[in-house]
């Protein structure tokens, strides 16, 4: 045992004493994170337009009312013509219409007419927001229809009185639900690729000055010099991850969620990011041909996996080439802890794919490293 903790020691001491990885392990993650996180969390609300016409009745005036109760956009009235301009020069994310008329035999899908000038990510949110409150429109006027007692505008103003109507999620600490910021998540998880995988590469230095020969050909069996280069690396792993976390809680004000799920499916995450590095270290010939694998296979895989942008505004195709991706599984499982709402199914869906890669590239790195 006390071989292998020399091992890990070593190769810490040499990877956190390298000025190159120290910025990529720390500096490049928090200064991105401060840019980027920032401006994402002083964006204004998405505006929505409610088209209301100055004839139309009061159903619509109550309907509108329901849909407010929704902060996170900025609801607006406006006419049908004034609307059509705000979506068409993009001031708005869509326009909203009571489907007209609005009869007794409505369907859920039918309540409202949306209108948007591009699908983007804030209109991925507003969509299934739009779905849900024409459910509730509706199964009030299912109730409505079979009491027979009251109309439709009478039920819902009444529920708009009393507010008991509320369809704003709470998370497992009784707080308001939101969709996590993970854009300096996703900073901290490309700089550690790129470090841990660089860290990594080293493999070929140690092979050209024939350290790593004279260290399997020691008596120590070669499952213990891999172990103690594995735990290495996943302990680095874990020294950024729990620095730009700690970041994160305190600069951004950021909702971590359970501490005993991001720790578990943290390490998930660190322990594929060394596999891969490993993997793509043994199936290379030289370093540099190692660093230039990683630039490709990290950019590339990051781009697809909805690092650089959500993958709710890709295109279908897109977002099924993604599920082949491992940081696809990531962001879905930090979004998930982050969110406060945990749905366990999901979350062990997403450790499950993740174990499964890392056991892939982990068998594919150790048959590669035969040849040395």
């Amino acid at each position: 045992m006390h071989k292998i903790l020399a091992i890990i020691t070593l190769k810490l001491k040499e990877t956190l004493k390298s000025p190159l990885t120290l910025i990529f392990l720390f500096v490049m993650p928090i200064v991105f994170s401060i840019i980027f996180g920032s401006t994402a969390s002083d964006t204004k609300k998405p505006t929505v337009a409610f088209i209301l016409e100055p004839n139309q009745d009061e159903l619509d005036q109550e309907i509108f009312q329901i849909l407010k109760k929704n902060t996170k956009f900025l609801w607006i009235k406006a006419t049908e013509s004034d609307a059509k301009d705000l979506v068409s020069e993009e001031k708005v994310i869509a326009s909203v219409k009571v489907a007209n008329p609005l009869k007794s035999h409505i369907k859920v899908k039918e309540i409202f007419d949306v209108t948007v000038f591009k699908k983007t990510e804030e209109y991925a949110v507003l969509s299934p927001y739009l779905k849900e409150t024409a459910a509730i429109i509706y199964q009030i006027n299912q109730g409505v229809k079979e009491q027979k007692s009251v109309s439709l505008t009478n039920a819902l103003n009444k529920l708009n009185e009393s507010g008991t109507i509320s369809l704003v999620e709470k998370n497992q600490d009784g707080q308001a639900s939101q969709q996590p910021n993970l854009i300096p998540l996703g900073f901290t998880i490309i700089f550690m690729m790129f470090a841990i995988s660089s860290s990594v590469s080293s493999i070929h230095l140690e092979y050209r000055d024939y350290t790593w020969q004279r260290l399997l050909s020691s008596p120590i069996h070669k499952i213990s010099v891999l172990l103690g280069y594995f735990i290495a690396y996943f302990l680095l792993g874990w020294i950024q991850l729990g620095v730009l976390l700690t970041v994160l809680s305190i600069f951004f004000n950021v909702y971590l969620g359970n501490l005993m799920l991001i720790l578990v499916f943290g390490s998930f995450v660190i322990g594929l990011v060394v596999s891969l590095g490993f993997m793509i270290a043994t199936l290379s010939h030289t370093k540099k041909q190692a660093e230039v694998f990683s630039a490709i296979i990290i950019v590339g895989t990051c781009m697809l996996g909805g690092i650089y942008w959500p993958l709710d505004i890709v295109p279908d195709i897109m977002k099924k080439i993604s599920l082949a991706i491992p940081q696809t599984w990531m962001m879905s499982g930090f979004g998930e802890i982050m969110s406060g709402t945990v749905n366990h199914s999901i979350l062990l869906l997403d450790i499950t794919v993740l174990a499964a890669f890392t056991i892939v590239f982990m068998v594919i790195g150790l048959k590669s490293i035969k040849s040395y």
